[in-house]
């Protein structure tokens, strides 16, 4: 048995030992591609598809959760523009052969986009085999027209609900859903329990590679924003928090993957497998329990 076989399979022993909080099957691919750097091996992934895909249609919401890990509660209103979308979607289709496992419409609260149903259409158009997903928190969807529900039906959108603590008038969601045959799922615990999912740094001074070995966001929650993708939202969306907050925490070329000048795609699995110089600003399977509720914009909620 050569080094890496049995590396590997160590490595699948020890997983049962892995802290809660982090993904066994992250600690394995994370592990191993630290032990090929050391080694001074490239790192090779059978990954052939791109497990999923989010997008901010908004990136302002209605609702604003107190320690939101896409900032939303201290961003800017914004509209995603319709043209850079479509450029975008052209772009990463080229790269995955229109395959991603999940491709999520959100935000912010992507119902305030008043041209949302356009975004179905352009990402169906590009990804006509793919799961399509719009994530909203549910406030506004049972005041939608029959149009977003056709719109939904007609390009096989699925629609979720995160599953915060607060009224939605869910009879008449229900209603809509089976009156056009759209799939409907909730996402998440109804509950107050919430909690920070990560604890910045403002100063940087956490060991990337440790804190990104650990991280349960990085590479499950891909992000693609202004024709670059990043492997989590904190990095994706750090600049309202700097701008916010007044703060400087830094994201440089090392921190994010430009798709236009990218060749294939498995330079995109490439970057999502290893450490991130920002990682240094996070500190995951730290998480700090709180009850759920809206936002106060402290910098404390973050910190």
């Amino acid at each position: 048995m050569n080094v890496y076989a049995f590396t590997l399979r160590f490595f699948r022993f020890i997983r049962k030992f892995v802290p809660d909080g982090v993904r066994k099957s992250d600690f394995i691919q994370k592990s191993w591609y630290l032990l090929r750097q050391k080694l001074g091996r490239p790192n090779k992934h059978k990954q052939t598809v791109l497990g999923h895909i989010s997008v901010h249609i908004t990136d302002h919401c209605n609702l604003n959760c107190k320690a939101c890990n896409h900032f939303c509660p201290v961003a800017d209103e914004n509209f995603l523009d319709i043209e850079s979308f479509r450029r975008d979607c052209i772009r990463l289709a080229e790269l995955t052969n229109g395959n991603i496992g999940t491709f999520w419409l959100m935000g912010g609260e992507p119902l305030l986009h008043p041209q949302v149903t356009v975004f179905f259409d352009i990402a169906r158009t590009y990804f006509p085999n793919i799961k399509i997903v719009i994530l909203s928190n549910g406030i506004l969807l049972s005041k939608q027209p029959d149009t977003f529900w056709q719109s939904c039906q007609k390009n096989g959108i699925e629609v979720g609900i995160s599953n915060y603590p607060v009224k939605i008038d869910r009879e008449t969601i229900a209603q809509k859903v089976t009156t056009f045959g759209v799939v409907l799922t909730y996402w998440g615990d109804r509950n107050t329990e919430w909690g920070k999912i990560f604890v910045l740094d403002i100063h940087g001074q956490y060991n990337y590679k440790k804190k990104w070995n650990k991280c349960t966001l990085a590479n499950t929650c891909t992000c693609l924003r202004e024709g670059k993708i990043y492997a989590c939202p904190t990095v994706a969306y750090i600049s309202f928090f700097n701008k916010y907050f007044e703060q400087n925490l830094e994201t440089t070329e090392q921190d994010y993957i430009d798709i236009y000048k990218v060749k294939n795609q498995q330079e995109i699995f490439d970057f999502l497998y290893k450490p991130l110089p920002f990682c240094r600003y996070c500190n995951p399977g730290n998480q700090e329990s709180m009850e759920w509720g809206i936002s106060k914009k402290e910098i404390s909620e973050w910190t």
